[in-house]
């Protein structure tokens, strides 16, 4: 008797267990926002180099999301021990009315790190933090910092690992604005559909006269064609083969309940619609090392229409 009984009552808790969980991911996926409500909002300093704050134009149906590519090889790891945010994109997403902005910060970019004395690359803050979740925390800040936005959701992959992210999907059509043969690359101009090895070799490839700031072109097409191919394939098996490519290789600090609201968002965003920019600036030697010098007065233009 006493048996039926804990049977009896563990049913009911997982049914109501159950029912919450089905009303709390119901709730989320038609009202996104919820997920972020009360989420922690990290502090950022000013510095000279950071662009203007306006907090009037603060929206808390909004929500600044940091992609962040890692460096990541067998090699790097044997020979130097840490690796850098060689692809830092910073999305705009408003939950409410579903428009999507993307801004890209080229990997060189002059910047202060907060604790570091004077300015280094942008790149840099990660392994200063300590790599790991202390990395992906100095590396918000310093974005944060620089833009004057509160940036406070990451989501970040090894991009050694593009390779079967794209062929999970089936492979990208992309318009290869030029021919690519040098330093491991083997791709000719035109429209083709790239499969896993391809796109790594396109959107790593940044040998030509603007280098790094030609390649943050690269990857942010070869972004909006990867979310155009998936609505494409919007397919239970590819979901899980995307699911497997990605599986102990993505690093986020969102919860189940803001990744669910994400992409109940992201299902009903048309790529094309994506409005994309770059930090402006100028190439700046210092010391025999290269950097991007970021306009500033340029740059808060840019913010006005990003935010």
């Amino acid at each position: 008797m006493e048996k039926k009984r804990l049977v009896l009552i563990i049913s009911i808790a997982v049914i109501i267990a159950l029912s919450i969980w089905s009303y709390k991911s119901y709730n989320v996926i038609n009202n996104p926002e919820t997920a972020f409500k009360n989420s922690e909002v990290p502090k950022s300093s000013s510095d000279i180099n950071t662009a203007k704050k306006d907090k009037s134009e603060f929206n808390t149906d909004k929500i600044y999301l940091a992609f962040l590519g890692l460096d990541m090889t067998d090699e790097r790891i044997k020979t130097i021990g840490n690796f850098r945010t060689d692809t830092i994109g910073i999305f705009s997403i408003d939950l409410k009315t579903k428009k999507v902005n993307l801004l890209s910060i080229p990997r060189d970019t002059y910047v202060k790190i907060p604790g570091r004395e004077g300015y280094d690359k942008i790149n840099a803050a990660y392994p200063y933090g300590g790599m790991g979740k202390s990395g992906y925390e100095l590396s918000l800040k310093t974005i944060s910092n620089f833009l004057g936005i509160d940036v406070n959701y990451y989501v970040s992959i090894d991009m050694q690992n593009i390779p079967q992210i794209v062929d999970a999907v089936g492979g990208i059509p992309i318009n290869v604005e030029e021919d690519m043969h040098t330093h491991g690359a083997n791709l000719n101009k035109g429209y083709q559909v790239l499969d896993g090895k391809k796109a790594e070799e396109y959107v790593r490839w940044r040998y030509d006269l603007m280098g790094d700031i030609n390649r943050v072109k690269r990857q942010q097409q070869f972004l909006l064609a990867f979310l155009k191919q998936l609505k494409t394939n919007n397919d239970i098996s590819t979901y899980l083969k995307l699911y497997n490519a990605f599986k102990g290789d993505i690093y986020t600090n969102l919860n189940f309940n803001q990744i669910l609201a994400l992409m109940s968002v992201m299902k009903d965003v048309n790529a094309d619609d994506i409005k994309t920019y770059t930090v402006p600036g100028s190439f700046y030697n210092l010391n025999n090392i290269s950097y991007w010098k970021p306009d500033m007065e340029k740059l808060n233009e840019i913010l006005k229409e990003f935010k």
